[in-house]
């Protein structure tokens, strides 16, 4: 039986079915069953797949009726492929899953914070096990590498407000007693609070002025900064102040006497602004939003777990809705 061509291909034929099915119950009770799994939670399990395929096919290999030299060359093959390749993946490897490690501990920052790393700023859409996703001002995403948050400083804007300033050039001829209550009520009327001017440059033509605010309200940072400078220009120019921002100069054919403010015409109050921050930081609104309704979901369930008078109807309801929460941020999580 082992000298007759069955005897010599069943224990690779047993080997390679076992194997198969191995593979295919590990992939459905891994992944298929866990649809909902986010991409962090589905990686443990992607890598036990893998292991579990690469030991099926050494096994394969070693059942193989092929003469032991032939063998031990391909083994020796498949052992060189797998070292270059763990030696080329190695170092960003640990060093993103190490970083990982680092931020879990540290939480510098959160989902639905804004950062800047580098030159990159934006708000946190999803975290990672290898990289962060945060979500630009041109509505991008952006995958940064863990080990950049070790390898540069990170600003992370404070939940209980950001500073939000403009800055303007003005004429000598303008004194500071004139400038100062106009940029302080520009800076009020734009919904900060506790504003303040600073002189930060006296340049050739012109003097730089300084206006900043408190924001309670982080989220709408990009939206405040738009409409400082919009109520600093309807209050410089409704008093008749000239704005030389950066620089304006005389010629010969325009006199000292020439200004050049617009003409100051009555805004529109049926058109209402849209928020910048609701279209460009859409995912990263979502996410954190999502993640901190799971998260009172789960404390929810957590005590009515622990209490022995909890509501089993109460207790299935929030499981569904934790389940469609779950769903909602997988879909946010696979959108491209």
């Amino acid at each position: 039986m082992p000298d007759t061509p069955l005897g010599l291909y069943l224990p690779l034929f047993l080997v390679a079915l076992g194997g198969a099915t191995l593979l295919s119950a590990g992939h459905y009770f891994l992944l298929a069953r866990h649809k909902s799994l986010g991409s962090e939670a589905r990686l443990p399990r992607q890598l036990v797949l893998l292991l579990l395929t690469v030991s099926t096919l050494v096994a394969v290999i070693v059942v193989s009726p092929l003469p032991e030299s032939t063998r031990n060359q391909v083994l020796g093959l498949l052992g060189l492929v797998l070292s270059g390749v763990i030696a080329l993946s190695a170092a960003p490897f640990v060093t993103n899953f190490m970083a990982t490690v680092m931020l879990r501990v540290t939480k510098p920052f959160n989902v639905g914070d804004f950062i800047r790393v580098g030159e990159m700023y934006g708000k946190v859409s999803e975290r990672g096990l290898f990289d962060t996703e945060i979500q630009t001002e041109n509505r991008e995403l952006i995958a940064i590498p863990n080990g950049t948050f070790i390898n540069q400083p990170v600003t992370v804007v404070r939940s209980s407000g950001v500073i939000i300033s403009a800055t303007v050039s003005l004429g000598y001829e303008l004194g500071y007693s004139q400038v100062e209550p106009l940029m302080l009520k520009a800076a009020e009327d734009a919904g900060l609070s506790d504003p303040y001017i600073h002189i930060v440059a006296l340049q050739d033509f012109s003097v730089s002025y300084k206006v900043c605010g408190l924001l309670a309200d982080v989220q709408s940072a990009l939206t405040a900064r738009s409409e400082l400078n919009r109520q600093l220009l309807d209050k410089l120019h409704d008093a008749g102040f000239e704005i030389a921002s950066p620089t304006i100069t005389r010629h010969i054919t325009q006199s000292a006497e020439t200004t050049i403010i617009p003409e100051t015409s009555e805004p529109d109050a049926s058109n209402e602004r849209v928020k910048a921050e609701e279209i460009v930081f859409d995912k990263a609104t979502e996410t954190g939003r999502l993640s901190q309704e799971r998260a009172g979901l789960k404390e929810q369930i957590r005590e009515l777990s622990e209490s022995k008078s909890g509501d089993k109807q109460r207790k299935q309801d929030l499981l569904a809705s934790l389940k469609a929460v779950e769903q909602q941020l997988k879909a946010l999580a696979d959108e491209p």
